[in-house]
Formats: C-alpha cells, sequence, structure tokens
C-alpha cells in the first residue's frame, strides 16, 4: 500500500459517555472514549488503512472487521470494545466529514481535507468531535488512540501478575512504589489482597540495607505506611528514627537536595510529628527556598511532589502562596496531550492536584478536553501495565505511579497514620511497671515473715505462759501457808488484845519496815502505787493499813520468791503475840 503526503486525517474512535439514554448497564459499557491521530499518511486509499496502521505501530492493541450481509465491512471492535447485542445494540459508527456513513468501512476513501470519525454507540447524534484537522502537504494521519479513563483494576492486575514469589517485585525501588500503589487499592480483588499480605511479609523481613542513600529510607517508609505496618516498631527497623537522624537542624539529608527534604517531612508529617515544632518548623523554611519566581521546585516531578507535602502543612499566607505559584507552574508545563512530558512526571501531577482537592478532569486541554488521565490511559496495554514497549521493571514503576494518580490519592491519603511514640515517658513507663511489680513482690514477701513472726510469738507467749502456770504450781503450797498465816495475823489484829500490846514505838518501826518493804516493790508496781501506799500510812493509824501490809507481803512473796523484811517483821510481830 503506497504512502504519499497529501492529507491530513483525524480518526477519532469516541464514546459520548452520559450521552446516551440507555439502561444502567449498557450506558456504563460505554464508559470509554478512543482517539486516532498522528503520522502515518494514507492519501487515496479507503479508510481501513488508517486502523491498520495504528495497529501496525502500536497505537492500537486490536480491532475487528465483519462482513454484514453483503454491505461490505465494517468495523466491529476496537481495543476489546465490540459492538452489543440487543436491545440497544452500540455499535462503531463511520463518519466522513460530520457525516456518518452508509457503506462499510471498506468503501470509504478519504480524500484531501476529509476528517475521518468512528463513534461507538447506538446515537447518531453521540458524537464527541475532535480538534480541528490539521494540514500539512501529507496524506492522512494516525497518531494517537487511547481510553480516556486509565483501567485501575487490569493496571492492579498486571502488578499482581508481575510479583515474585517472594512477595517483592525485584529492585527495592519497583517494590516500594508497587507498595504505595497496592496500598492507594482498596478494591475487592482478592488477588490483589493476597498480593498485598505477601508484599507485607517481605517489606517486614527485609530491612533497608546499612550504607543505602538518604531517600531509600523515606522510600520505604513510604511503602510500609502505604501498607498499614507500623514505621516505628512494625519490622526490626525504626525507620523513622532513622530519618530523624538525617536531621542537621535546617533540613535533612544533602543540603543540595530539596527531595530529600519534601518526602522526609511528607513522612514524618503522617508519622505524627507537628508541623510548628522541631523539625517540621524548621525544614518548611528550606523546602520553600527552593521554589523560584515560576513557582516551579526545580522540575514538574519535584514540583508535584512538593504541592503534595506542602499541601500537609495548617494553612498560613507563606504556604498558600506557595501552593498557588506551584499550580499555575504546573499548568503553564502541560502539554496539548493533555500529559506532562511523560507518565512518571504526569502521574505525580495528578496526585498533586488531587492534593489541591481538584478534580483531574478539571485540566482538560481545550483541544479535544484531553486530561492527564487521557494521557496515562493512551499507554496502558491490555495487560493493564504501562509502556508496553518498555522493560519490565519500567514497567512496573510506570504502572505503580499511574495507579495512585488515576485513583486521584496523594500521598497523604495513600499513607496511613501513625501517632508518635512517647520516646521519652516509655522508660519511664516501663520502670513504673517494673517497680510496682517488685513492690508487690516484696510486700507478698513481708506479709509472709510477718506471719511468721506472728507465730513464732504466739509461741514463745505460750511458753512464757506455760512457764508461769509451772511456778505458780510451784509457789502454790507456799502461799496457801502464808496466806493461812496471814488469815490468822488478821484475826489476831481485829482483837483489842493486839490493838492494847502495840505502842507508840512499835508503830514507827513497823512503818520504817514498811517503807523499806516499799521501795523492794516499787521498780515492779509503780513509784506512784507506792508514794500513795508510804502517805496512806503516814496519815493512818498502822492498825488501820495492817490489811495493807499484808497484801504488799504477799505481793512481795509473788514477785520475788522471798518476802525479806516484811515477812521477818510479820514473823516477829507474831513471835510476840502469840
Amino acid at each position: 500500500m503506497e504512502m504519499r503526503n497529501s492529507v491530513v486525517c483525524a480518526v477519532i474512535l469516541a464514546a459520548a459517555t452520559g450521552l446516551f439514554v440507555l439502561p444502567g448497564a449498557a450506558r456504563a459499557a460505554l464508559n470509554t472514549t478512543l482517539y486516532i491521530q498522528g503520522p502515518h499518511n494514507f492519501s487515496g486509499h479507503r479508510a481501513p488503512c488508517a486502523i491498520k496502521a495504528a495497529k501496525d505501530t502500536g497505537l492500537i492493541s486490536d480491532f475487528l472487521f465483519k462482513d454484514f450481509g453483503g454491505l461490505g465491512l465494517f468495523l466491529d471492535r476496537v481495543n476489546s470494545i465490540a459492538s452489543g447485542p440487543a436491545p440497544d445494540y452500540p455499535y462503531w459508527n463511520l463518519w466522513r466529514n460530520s457525516v456518518v456513513s452508509e457503506v462499510g468501512i471498506s468503501q470509504i476513501t478519504l480524500s484531501n481535507g476529509d476528517a475521518f470519525q468512528l463513534t461507538y454507540g447506538p446515537d447518531k447524534t453521540a458524537i464527541i468531535q475532535g480538534g480541528s484537522v490539521t494540514q500539512s502537504a501529507g496524506g492522512p494521519v494516525v497518531t494517537d488512540v487511547y481510553p480516556r479513563k486509565f483501567d485501575v483494576e487490569s493496571a492492579v492486575s498486571f502488578l499482581v501478575a508481575s510479583q515474585q514469589q517472594n512477595g517483592s517485585f525485584g529492585h527495592p525501588l519497583f517494590t516500594d512504589w508497587a507498595a504505595v500503589a497496592l496500598g492507594a487499592y482498596k478494591g475487592k480483588s482478592a488477588t490483589a489482597s493476597a498480593a498485598k499480605e505477601e508484599l507485607r511479609e517481605w517489606l517486614v523481613a527485609n530491612s533497608v540495607p546499612e550504607g543505602s542513600v538518604f531517600t531509600d529510607y523515606e522510600r520505604r517508609a513510604m511503602a510500609l505506611m502505604s501498607l498499614g505496618i507500623d514505621p516505628y516498631s512494625g519490622t526490626s527497623q525504626n525507620i523513622i528514627e532513622t530519618i530523624v537522624a538525617g536531621f542537621d537542624g535546617q533540613q535533612f539529608g544533602n543540603p543540595g537536595l530539596v527531595n530529600d527534604d519534601i518526602f522526609a517531612v511528607l513522612v514524618l508529617q503522617k508519622a505524627g510529628y507537628e508541623a510548628n515544632v522541631t523539625p517540621l518548623l524548621e525544614t518548611l523554611p528550606f523546602i520553600l527556598s527552593w521554589q523560584r519566581e515560576s513557582g516551579s521546585f526545580g522540575s514538574v516531578d519535584l514540583t508535584a511532589a512538593a504541592v503534595q507535602t506542602l499541601s500537609l502543612f495548617p494553612g498560613s499566607e507563606q504556604r498558600n502562596k506557595a501552593l498557588l505559584k506551584a499550580r499555575d507552574y504546573l499548568a503553564g508545563q502541560q502539554e496539548s496531550t493533555g500529559g506532562f512530558g511523560n507518565v512518571y512526571s504526569t502521574a505525580w501531577v495528578l496526585q498533586a492536584i488531587a492534593s489541591l482537592n481538584e478534580d483531574g478532569d478539571g485540566w482538560a486541554m481545550e483541544v479535544d478536553k484531553r486530561t492527564p488521565e487521557h494521557f496515562l490511559a493512551l499507554r496502558q496495554a491490555l495487560d493493564g501495565g504501562l509502556l508496553q514497549a518498555e522493560s519490565k521493571e519500567n514497567r512496573i514503576w510506570a504502572t505503580s505511579y499511574a495507579i495512585p494518580a488515576a485513583l486521584q490519592k496523594g500521598w497523604g491519603k495513600v499513607l496511613v497514620a501513625f501517632p508518635r511514640p512517647v520516646l521519652v515517658q516509655a522508660p519511664i513507663i516501663a520502670s513504673t511497671h517494673l517497680e510496682q511489680a517488685a513492690a508487690q513482690e516484696l510486700q507478698v514477701q513481708l506479709d509472709a515473715i510477718a506471719e511468721e513472726a506472728r507465730l513464732l510469738t504466739l509461741q514463745v507467749v505460750s511458753l512464757e505462759l506455760q512457764k508461769v502456770r509451772t511456778q505458780v504450781a510451784l509457789l502454790e503450797p507456799r502461799v496457801l501457808v502464808y496466806l493461812r498465816d496471814i488469815s490468822r495475823m488478821e484475826t489476831f489484829a481485829e482483837s483489842a488484845d493486839a490493838r492494847n500490846l502495840v505502842s507508840k514505838n512499835e508503830e514507827t518501826k513497823f512503818l520504817s519496815t514498811l517503807q523499806e518493804s516499799l521501795v523492794t516493790v516499787e521498780p515492779i508496781v509503780g513509784s506512784e502505787f507506792s508514794a500513795g501506799i508510804g502517805g496512806a500510812t503516814k496519815q493512818l493509824p498502822w492498825q488501820n493499813v495492817l490489811p495493807y501490809v499484808v497484801a504488799g507481803g504477799v505481793l512481795a512473796f509473788l514477785l520475788f520468791g522471798n518476802p525479806k523484811g516484811i515477812l521477818s517483821f510479820l514473823q516477829g510481830r507474831l513471835s510476840k503475840v502469840g
């Protein structure tokens, strides 16, 4: 088939979502729009040549023509979007210069200046016009073919199929970004859930190697937090502690770079660090110092990353001004394709747009209404992955970037927040618990000792009582004898003869002897009792205190086992009156 430069032709495969008056299921099936434009000339040839060229150059994945009852070939399928069943019969309509064709696609011949369009659906009025067809010296041109919506489910399926048996995705770089992508995905795919669990196990078991660059730790923290793994204690490595250790008082990592600061602040904000205290307080001015007058932080990628981090800070005049300038810069960098140069930068910008609480569809170009998502969707292959012609590693990387972008989730929405541990108080709390436990154990020991002492005391008291009982038993016969004698003394003392025989001189001697006995008794009965008895003897006639004398003698005998002066005195008295 000869190619000549004579006609420029745009082939637009489109679906007018929302314009078809169809049941819900049929409406959902039409949620796809395809475009074809570009640099392959087919001047003087029929329309199928444009479709074939798009397939040969990889711009579309497949197509199918069918013979419709002798009316010629009709386009039945493009990129797996096929004509539908009754009752709606959605199908591909062929248009040339805004007029629907009544013949098959093989009968349409493209001429100079023609505009060739394809629409999918039963309603002829549901046409999404492309931009104006550019004219050149060439023939009909085919460039890009892509759906307007990025297929997240198939992208996730691509990642799952790319996962290695050990749960990783090869190099830690691709593994970490795959973790961020799968963390952003909240679908109900059972295979995706299993892949997440295997990836979690790998991340927990494999720490960042010693000597890695600073950003490797930051990226790993993002991966852990995206899958809900505690960056403080979820692995054997406290990765937040490592990041904080890279703070020099003003910034993180290399003072000649700003990307390490952007990601450090992003991670720490989600790890419980407050924006108005060290180290984030000092790092924010450092990051803002990198912003140029144009609003750029050095590139589209870094500017998009900075927007995602700055949007997490509380609103302030300085922060709001920086975000506005960054947004204006990004808007100025958008290309006519809807993208920002490549899939990596475009994905990050889509996340920045979401972080600004804007809809990616609001960034549609004036021509063709192309958006950043269209740019990504164009580069998605049938297997769900991006960049089909590139290496497997690059495809994993690009697809991992695209998934959260298509879901319109900035990193601040993807990363799970974790509270910051109270690093200073934790040892004190642990120590307090230990002290309380030790105190409880000591109390148990003391209680046991007290019980032993109580039992021992009872034993000692019991022994002493037994000794007393023994002594009393030994003294009992002697006491009985003395009590009998005392009784005789009391009887005699009460008689008139006893009173007549006692002279004043004898009374004085008796009282003196009684005082000596009281001195002997005093250490036992107390000085007050002794003084009381002594005072009583001075105020009463001696014969009136005779019962006290007898009682004192008995008490002295019981306490000392020897009545000493008292008994001698009494015996003397008894011998004289007996």
